[in-house]
C-alpha cells in the first residue's frame, strides 16, 4: 500500500526526533554538545527556529495578498505567486512544529522529580504552543490540533486527525497561557521544596533564559487574543482582558519582542524577507497609507515621520502612491540586487515602492511578534469602549499616544542602527524627529486624539493598523475583527478574503476528516469567516 506523503512526512520527522530517544527525561539544565537523545532543550530550539517568517509565506501570501487586502500597500502588476503554496508551507511548518510540542509535552509529563521544578519549561513550551497555533487558526479557522501532531506514537489512528473547532483552540490556550504567566519564575528561584527550577539553558536561544520576558510574551498574548475575540464572545473575552490589564507584566517602550539576528549569535534571515520582495517586485505605497501619514503629494506634506522610513520617492524623486483600484502598470523593480552597487537606480520606477533599506537588511531587524506599540493601542481600545476596565477616554488617549510614540521610536531606533553589509541605512536615515516635530505630527487632524467617540476608536484602529506595518497578518487581523480600518475603496478581488483555504493536500492525505470540515463550512473558501469575526 503506498504510504501518502503527509503520514510518510509524520513518519520522517517522528524518526529524527525518535531515532535516539531515552525513554525518560533526564538533565535538561545541561548544555548539549553532541546530543544522542531528543532532549526538550533542542526540540525547542526546533519549534524556535520555524518562529521565522519563510519566504513563499511573505511573498505569496503577505505581500500578494495581506499587503494589499489591508491597504497597507498595493500591487502594481500580476506577481504569479499563488497564494496555496505560501499556505502550504505554513501548514507544513506548524505541523512539523506541532510534534516537537507534543515529544516536550510528553517528557515534561513523565518528568520524574518533583513536577513544581517544570514549571517554568512548561510554561516555555505553553507560550510557543500557544503563539505558533493562534497564528496558525487565525489564518485557516478551523484546524486539527488536540489530536494532531501525534504520529510519533506509531498509533495510526493519529496519522489522520480531525479537525478542532477555533472556540475550542481559543479556550486551551488562553488557559494555557495564564497558568504560564501566573506560574513563571525568576531563573533563580527555588521550589517550595528549595529546589532549582529547571531551564532549557543554551537550547532557549529566544529570550535566552530571560523568563520576564516569557512571562511579557504570555501576557500579551492574552491581550491580543483576548480583544480578538471579543466582538464574538465578550463573556469569555472579559476575563482575560480583566486579567490581561490588571496591572500585570507587558511589554514597554524599547521591549519589542521578536527573533532578533543580534540576539541569536548574528543569525542570517536567511534572506527570505529581501527575497519576498526582490522575487515579487510589484509592492507599493498604497493611497490609502499616504492620505494617513501625508496632506498633499509632496515632501513638505508629510507629518507622519515614519513615512520616509516605510517608503522612498519613485525614480524621479516624488512620492507618487498608487491609487487603490487603479489599473497603473509599473512593472519595475526597485527592489533588484542591483541597488547595493547603486541605491539610486531603482529600475526607473513610476509609484513609490517600500524603503528598499528596510526590506534588504537580514542581519539586524528583527522578525516581530509582539510590540510596546501593539500593547498600548489594545488598552486603548479598550479604555475606549470599556472592555474588561471601565470607559475611560483619558486613559485611552495616554495610550494611544503611546502606541504611536513606541511606533515611531521603534522605527527610528531600527533606521539608525541598520549598519551592515548591503544595508547600511544609519549613513541615509533622517534624523528622529524633534520635540516639537512630533507635537506636530500628533496635532494633524488625522491624528489628534478629538471627536466624538466613534471618531476616536476609528483614529486607534487607523494608528494600530499603521503600526503593524511588518507585520501584515496583524493588520489582516485588525481589518477582519473590527471592519474598521483605513480603506480607499474596496477592490472587488479582496473583498471575501476571510481566510487561507486548507492545502490541497489535506483532501488526500486527510480526506475523510477534510470533507467532514468542509461540508461543514459550506466548502474550502476563502469567504468563510473564522470564528472570531465581526
Amino acid at each position: 500500500m503506498k504510504i501518502s506523503n503527509k503520514v510518510w512526512l509524520y513518519f520522517s520527522g517522528a524518526a529524527m526526533l525518535l531515532s535516539a530517544c531515552t525513554k525518560d527525561f533526564q538533565e535538561i539544565n545541561k548544555t548539549p554538545g553532541l546530543p544522542t537523545t531528543a532532549e526538550i532543550g533542542p526540540l525547542a530550539n526546533g519549534v524556535i527556529k520555524t518562529l521565522l517568517l519563510g519566504g513563499q509565506e511573505q511573498a505569496a501570501i503577505h505581500n500578494e495578498w495581506y499587503y494589499p487586502v489591508t491597504q497597507l500597500g498595493v500591487v502594481s502588476g500580476s506577481s504569479g505567486y499563488l497564494v496555496q503554496n505560501g499556505a502550504n508551507d505554513v501548514w507544513t511548518s506548524y505541523y512539523n512544529a506541532l510534534q516537537n510540542l507534543n515529544v516536550m509535552q510528553d517528557q515534561i509529563d513523565n518528568y520524574k522529580g518533583d513536577k513544581e521544578e517544570m514549571n517554568n519549561v512548561q510554561a516555555i513550551t505553553s507560550i510557543l504552543r500557544a503563539y505558533k497555533t493562534f497564528r496558525m487558526t487565525d489564518q485557516f479557522g478551523d484546524i486539527p490540533y488536540f489530536s494532531a501532531g501525534l504520529a510519533y506514537t506509531n498509533s495510526s489512528r493519529e496519522f489522520r486527525p480531525a479537525y478542532d473547532s477555533q472556540e475550542r483552540i481559543y479556550d486551551s490556550l488562553l488557559a494555557d497561557l495564564k497558568w504560564a504567566a501566573e506560574h513563571i519564575k525568576p531563573a533563580n528561584a527555588t521550589t517550595a521544596a528549595g529546589r532549582p527550577y529547571q531551564s532549557l539553558g543554551s537550547s532557549e536561544t529566544l529570550f535566552h533564559g530571560d523568563m520576564s520576558k516569557w512571562q511579557k510574551f504570555a501576557n500579551a498574548l492574552i491581550l491580543r487574543h483576548a480583544m480578538q475575540m471579543v466582538e464574538e464572545s465578550a463573556a469569555k473575552a472579559t476575563p482575560y482582558l480583566q486579567y490581561a490589564l490588571s496591572g500585570v507584566p507587558l511589554p514597554e517602550e524599547g521591549e519589542e519582542l521578536g527573533m532578533w539576528p543580534k540576539d541569536l549569535g548574528g543569525l542570517e534571515l536567511k534572506d527570505s524577507r529581501y527575497w519576498s520582495f526582490s522575487s515579487h517586485k510589484f509592492l507599493r505605497l498604497s493611497s490609502t497609507v499616504w492620505k494617513l501619514m501625508a496632506d498633499a503629494n509632496s515632501e513638505a506634506g508629510i507629518f507622519d515621520p515614519r513615512a520616509r522610513l516605510f517608503f522612498e520617492t519613485n525614480q524621479a524623486g516624488q512620492w507618487a502612491a498608487l491609487q487603490i483600484g487603479s489599473n497603473a502598470p509599473d512593472a519595475t523593480n526597485p527592489y533588484s540586487d542591483q541597488r547595493d552597487k547603486d541605491p539610486l537606480n531603482k529600475d526607473h520606477s513610476v509609484f513609490s515602492s517600500f524603503n528598499f533599506y528596510l526590506v534588504r537588511d537580514v542581519w539586524y531587524q528583527p522578525e516581530l511578534f509582539i510590540t510596546p506599540a501593539e500593547v498600548q493601542f489594545l488598552k486603548a481600545e479598550a479604555y475606549a469602549r470599556g472592555l474588561g476596565v471601565a470607559k475611560n477616554n483619558a486613559l485611552a488617549e495616554a495610550a494611544y499616544y503611546a502606541g504611536i510614540r513606541a511606533s515611531v521610536n521603534f522605527w527610528f531606533r531600527i533606521a539608525h542602527n541598520t549598519n551592515v553589509l548591503n544595508d547600511n541605512w544609519a549613513a541615509v536615515a533622517p534624523a528622529s524627529p524633534t520635540v516639537g516635530e512630533m507635537n506636530t505630527f500628533l496635532a494633524n487632524p488625522k491624528v489628534v486624539f478629538t471627536g466624538t467617540d466613534d471618531q476616536l476608536l476609528n483614529k486607534i484602529y487607523a494608528q494600530e493598523w499603521l503600526s503593524y506595518f511588518r507585520q501584515p497578518w496583524l493588520a489582516y487581523n485588525l481589518w477582519r475583527r473590527t471592519g474598521r480600518t483605513p480603506r480607499d475603496g474596496d477592490p472587488v478581488q479582496y473583498k471575501d478574503f476571510n481566510r487561507l483555504q486548507y492545502p490541497e493536500k489535506e483532501s488526500i492525505d486527510n480526506s475523510v476528516n477534510f470533507k467532514t470540515q468542509v461540508d461543514a463550512m459550506g466548502g474550502n473558501s476563502t469567504n468563510v469567516k473564522v470564528w472570531w469575526m465581526k
